[in-house]
């Protein structure tokens, strides 16, 4: 509903129009688009491409504690800890009791390395469909791109 004191006739269509150049839009329509890629490629290792990408990081990083890997992923604990429920409840990590019972510290199992070695010929065959279709040139661009935006809106 348009607000009252603005009205409809006031509107310009081309104003709103420059919202399809929104960069939350164009970056979630890309996502989408490409998550659903790596979805489809990790399916025969029953995993999703977040569920790859958590595990990575805990293989990488863990043990490593709840707080932490939400703040070194960029995401909520709670969106964290809600990806984590199925790895767990799959055997592909365990968490555990810090020293302060509030913290709760995450590894990656025996099972949870299988199918992360499993699903890593997967992701580089995605990977690689990704950069082919962008171009190497414009690959290497958009990553330095989205890690500088990532770091300037941090910081401001």
């Amino acid at each position: 509903m348009i607000k009252e004191n603005v009205k409809a006739n006031e509107l310009s269509r081309h104003e709103i129009a420059e919202g399809i150049e929104c960069t939350a839009f164009n970056l979630k329509r890309a996502t989408r688009v490409v998550q659903n890629l790596f979805d489809d490629a990790f399916k025969s290792v029953g995993l999703e491409g977040t569920q790859y990408t958590v595990l990575g990081h805990i293989f990488v990083y863990g043990p490593i504690s709840l707080t932490k890997l939400a703040d070194l992923m960029d995401v909520d604990r709670t969106t964290l800890a809600r990806n984590l429920g199925p790895l767990e409840k799959r055997g592909f990590v365990e968490m555990k009791p810090g020293s302060d019972r509030r913290a709760k510290f995450i590894n990656i199992t025996t099972s949870g390395k299988e199918v992360l070695s499993d699903a890593l010929p997967l992701w580089k065959e995605t990977q690689e469909k990704i950069k082919t279709a962008l171009g190497l040139e414009n690959w290497d661009s958009m990553m330095s791109n989205l890690t500088g935006l990532v770091t300037n809106l941090k910081e401001s």
